[in-house]
């Protein structure tokens, strides 16, 4: 399989729905009072129809089991009737005993499907969910139905059965649904053809359940409170009052013989003194079938609460933190909200360790009594718990970037940045770990949790990391943290704080850590344009002889670094380097792909579970590259260096092997169009201005390429607008002689410096360098300030043999190619680097063909450079 398949669909509002659905049906983690709503103010009377029916079997139970009965069996007596439901809540801050009938589940099922219906449909017109909103009332009326049938199964009259809630919810989305399509046909842009479908699909339901209703639809209309009334009245049970006066009784009876009861009847010591034993038991049910796991969060959080001792604060907290991780069933991320309290009660862990040194977490610890309380009393020394906090300090951080990936930034763009705010503390968090680990000299977990720390900056603007750095500052202060690595309260700029943490990488004992602090460092270097120091770095490495080897995410991590390589290159002027570089990937028709910001969609067999894993290799949005901006550094850059040498070809042949195939694509499709209008895009600015090099007009070209507002993207925008403009005119020079030499004996170094508007100092420089390298064959006085051009004419015998030659320079290096494929071996690899300041690494002679024609031009590129970025080609190949 490819580094990645086709990107999927799903927007985030599905996600949205998805995530309040499942909140909606587990429970609310936080105890904070539940909103009321109209569904929920009638399941009182479903709580009552459930007691009704087991009010006599439960009068019988209390009248015959006794105080010293076992415990197992007077939970399973409890729960005779209740012994069905899927799951117990919680129904006040005061642990009552609640469980839950089938009816009372399919009421709460209701609820949900409503809660996430209204969710859907709450932004209106186009922008709601239909899709989501579709299959949330799929679910509404499955539950009519079913309710319906036990209705007249349990011979309760079929009057007055319908709930409120539900008749408001179709009154509410047949209303939504109206103004929709209202407002649809007057809208300029039609909504998707998938909502739109799903929209005709929720009018023509709505439309026959409203005929089906109608009778109950017009008294809840008519009078809603009334109606309500009298639903309620109609499913109050006579002998409810009488229940809730011993249910009133026996809630003060808890500490007398009452235990909370979880789920398969077992009892539950949500106290200080049982919170070992409560452990036990749900480590004994984590990863049964029918787990629930809200369940399992909310006793955890319930223990942490009564948790006294630092020790049992420590075993809950390890056990909570993973439950909390592993909430989502699936390989989508866990509820934000979820992801924040994981977050708080991580960097609680870590303060209790900090605080506590007389306690350490780490994986071999000798074995202890699970149900002792342990101290450094009994102990004699440091108490060991067994876990492993880098483990969970990496989950937390991947859940982090998961969260980010099921957010659309474009459509949700305040939710995305309220969640990326979270960025900051859990920034905090991964240096307050990175302090423990220092401190009990565990070099592996402290190497991980610094690299986790790097990932987190080397790509960041200086403000940024600034804003990060000071909240570090600040929690350090607080609580009095040391570190060696990087000091605390020491002034560095951003650049020096990442050469600090990527150093104290290269000196440890991971491969795969150093490779990926040294692409850091690469981009770091190159995102504040020192090209050199990035290149150089790239070569001594030599990872791009290994890199098809390594892993997606380290491939890709390269790939983002050469991209950023290129364009330090083109800011600093290096045109050549800079072509050479952007050349691989932009020859490739998945470029978004090979820098993880997009899957193209080019197979219909991926399972939602396996679209799901090539998701999660995405990059966020804030850490996208910004591709229009690097195509427009590419194709400039293919522009200055390609003209001339189209200029310099004499045959079809020798302009076909110009180096950039797209360029020169490009460059055919616009002298097949008739007429071209202005420029829209970046594109069309560079094709434009080439045409204009080409015939011989610079100044149209430069106030071309400078119009394109891309280039205020960069930081250092005036300076690569003024180096454009220099090289537009020495091209422009360059593409002249190229073209005129033929016609000219001679010319007048004055006149070529007034006409391209450049110092004749420089412009008998470009003439030399062209001389020196064979690129024209002519020669310069000095003392009449001429250029001197000479002719020599080939004979047809020496024309044919220039071609033959040409030729067996290209056979050569299809041999190459094909002997490389063979071997398995990157071509290009044996070269690792520029030797005398060209993109390839070849002599500029080797380059050039050795002949020449009239006025001496030379015969162009004799084959197509490679560059030190081979890595790249071999990495694309096994991406193909």
């Amino acid at each position: 399989m490819s580094f990645f398949a086709r990107l999927g669909g799903s927007d985030s509002s599905d996600s949205e729905s998805d995530e309040e659905s499942i909140l909606s049906q587990s429970g609310s983690e936080d105890e904070k009072p539940k909103k009321k709503t109209l569904a929920s103010k009638f399941l009182a009377g479903s709580d009552s129809d459930s007691d009704e029916e087991s009010s006599d079997e439960e009068e019988e139970m209390s009248s015959d089991e006794d105080e010293d009965a076992p415990r197992n069996k007077r939970a399973n007596m409890f729960l005779r009737d209740g012994g069905d439901s899927d799951s117990d809540e919680d129904s006040d801050d005061e642990e009552k005993i609640r469980v839950m009938s089938a009816k009372d589940k399919r009421f709460a099922e209701m609820e949900a499907a409503i809660n996430s219906l209204q969710n859907a449909t709450k932004a209106g017109g186009a922008a709601c969910d239909w899709v989501a909103a579709n299959n949330e009332l799929d679910k509404l009326l499955r539950f009519i139905t079913r309710h319906h049938a036990s209705m007249i199964a349990s011979s309760t009259p079929p009057a007055g059965h319908i709930p409120p809630a539900f008749l408001g919810a179709l009154t509410e989305l047949d209303d939504v649904v109206n103004e929709t399509i209202k407002s649809e046909k007057s809208a300029k842009k039609k909504m998707p053809a998938n909502k739109g479908k799903a929209v005709n699909s929720i009018r023509q339901t709505l439309k026959k359940q409203l005929k089906t209703f109608e009778t109950q639809i017009a008294q809840y209309k008519e009078d809603t409170e009334a109606y309500a009334e009298a639903y309620a009245k109609a499913n109050v049970p006579p002998k409810a009052e009488k229940k809730a006066q011993r249910t009133e009784a026996q809630d003060g009876e808890d500490e007398a013989g009452f235990a909370t009861v979880g789920r398969g009847g077992r009892q539950l010591n949500l106290t200080a003194d049982g919170v070992f034993k409560t452990l036990k038991e749900i480590f004994e049910q984590r990863g049964r079938k029918n787990t629930d796991r809200a369940e399992t969060i909310r006793i955890l959080t319930k223990l942490l609460e009564v948790s006294e001792t630092t020790y049992q604060r420590l075993r809950v907290l390890l056990a909570l933190i993973p439950a909390r991780l592993d909430y989502s069933t699936n390989l989508a991320s866990i509820p934000h909200d979820s992801w924040v309290s994981c977050l708080r009660e991580y960097d609680q862990l870590i303060t209790i360790l900090l605080e506590n040194k007389d306690y350490v977490v780490k994986g071999d610890v000798e074995e202890y009594e699970e149900l002792d309380e342990r101290t450094p009393e009994t102990e004699k020394g440091r108490v060991g718990i067994r876990g492993n906090v880098v483990s969970l300090l990496e989950n937390l951080d991947n859940e982090f970037t998961k969260t980010l990936q099921h957010t659309d930034a474009l459509e949700h763009g305040t939710e995305y940045i309220a969640r990326l705010r979270e960025e900051a503390p859990l920034y905090v968090a991964i240096v307050k770990s990175q302090v423990l680990f220092e401190r009990e000299a565990w070099a592996d977990q402290t190497a991980r949790a610094v690299m986790r720390r790097l990932e987190h900056v080397y790509g960041k603007p200086d403000a940024i990391i600034d804003h990060f750095e000071a909240a570090v500052n600040k929690a350090a202060a607080a609580s009095k943290l040391e570190t060696a690595i990087t000091p605390f309260g020491a002034k560095r700029t951003p650049s020096e704080l990442v050469h600090a943490l990527c150093v104290f990488i290269y000196q440890s004992d991971a491969p795969l850590l150093r490779a990926r602090a040294i692409l850091a460092h690469i981009f770091n270097h190159a995102m504040h344009a020192r090209y050199h120091q990035a290149r150089d770095l790239l070569l001594m490495s030599h990872l791009h002889d290994t890199i098809q080897h390594a892993d997606v995410a380290t491939q890709i991590m390269y790939n983002r670094a050469l991209m950023q390589l290129g364009l330090a290159a083109f800011r600093n002027g290096y045109i050549h380097d800079c072509q050479t570089i952007l050349a691989d990937m932009f020859q490739s028709t998945r470029t978004k792909e090979l820098l993880a910001q997009a899957i193209q969609r080019y197979s219909n067999t991926l399972s939602p579970e396996q679209e799901l894993i090539e998701k999660r290799r995405l990059l966020p949005f804030h850490m996208h590259l910004n591709i229009e901006l690097l195509e427009a550094a590419y194709l400039t850059s293919c522009m200055l260096v390609e003209i001339p040498l189209l200029a310099a070809a004499d045959t079809e042949d020798q302009k076909r092997r110009i180096a950039s195939k797209t360029f020169k694509r490009y460059l055919d499709n616009a002298e097949k169009v008739a007429f071209m209008g202005p420029p829209d895009i970046t594109r069309d600015y560079i094709i434009k201005a080439s045409k204009a090099l080409e015939a011989g007009e610079w100044e149209r070209a430069r106030d071309l390429i400078l119009s394109a507002k891309i280039w205020t993207l960069l930081d250092d925008v005036d300076q690569v607008t003024e180096m454009l403009a220099r090289k537009i005119q020495e091209e422009g020079l360059r593409t002249y002689l190229f073209t005129y030499a033929p016609y000219y004996a001679s010319l007048s170094l004055a006149h070529l410096a007034d006409m391209f508007s450049l110092p004749q100092q420089s412009v008998t420089s470009i003439i030399s360098r062209m001389i020196y390298t064979d690129e024209i064959a002519a020669s310069l006085d000095q003392i009449d300030q001429v250029v001197v051009f000479h002719r020599v004419e080939q004979t047809e015998v020496q024309r044919l043999a220039q071609q033959l030659a040409e030729r067996c320079v290209g056979l050569v290096e299809q041999n190459e190619k094909a002997l490389d494929v063979k071997l398995g071996s990157a071509p290009g690899a044996e070269r690792s680097g520029p030797r005398d300041g060209t993109a390839d690494g070849r002599p500029r002679q080797e380059r050039r063909g050795g002949g020449a024609r009239g006025g001496g031009r030379g015969r162009g590129f004799a084959g197509r450079g490679r560059g030190f970025n081979s890595g790249l080609g071999s990495q694309r190949r096994v991406a193909a």
